[in-house]
């Protein structure tokens, strides 16, 4: 019965990770605030969830994003983990310059997190 309740547990938290993570990219992308020419900025924008260093989520990582988070997830073996990047170099120089690449859509998904995260504490608290 244990580990029923805590693949169930597990399972939301990564359906949590993943829906957040989906939801940052799918804003960061629509909502940027900066011109992006060539669309290489845009499709850089990506999320990986990981669980304990090994990756949970679906779908690929950009091949202009792939060095950046495969340097990241290495960074990350033990929990679980959201990581969303923009895999251009010239992201954080775009971000400096007043546009938005990542910033809003940041803020979003930590207010996504911390609700997640006390929703999750009340459902194991009437368990």
């Amino acid at each position: 019965m244990f580990a029923v309740r805590l693949e169930r547990i597990e399972t939301a938290i990564i359906s949590r990770l993943i829906f957040i993570g989906e939801a940052f990219v799918n804003n960061a992308r629509a909502n940027g605030t900066y011109n992006d020419i060539t669309g290489n900025l845009r499709a850089s924008i990506c999320y990986v969830v990981l669980k304990n260093g090994s990756k949970k989520s679906p779908g690929d990582i950009p091949a202009n994003s792939k060095k950046r988070m495969r340097e990241l997830i290495s960074q990350f073996n033990k929990g679980y983990v959201l990581i969303v990047l923009a895999g251009m170099d010239y992201a954080s120089s775009v971000e400096s310059k007043g546009k938005d690449v990542l910033t809003a859509s940041s803020t979003i998904a930590k207010a996504q997190l911390k609700i997640a995260i006390t929703n999750f504490k009340t459902s194991l608290k009437s368990e």
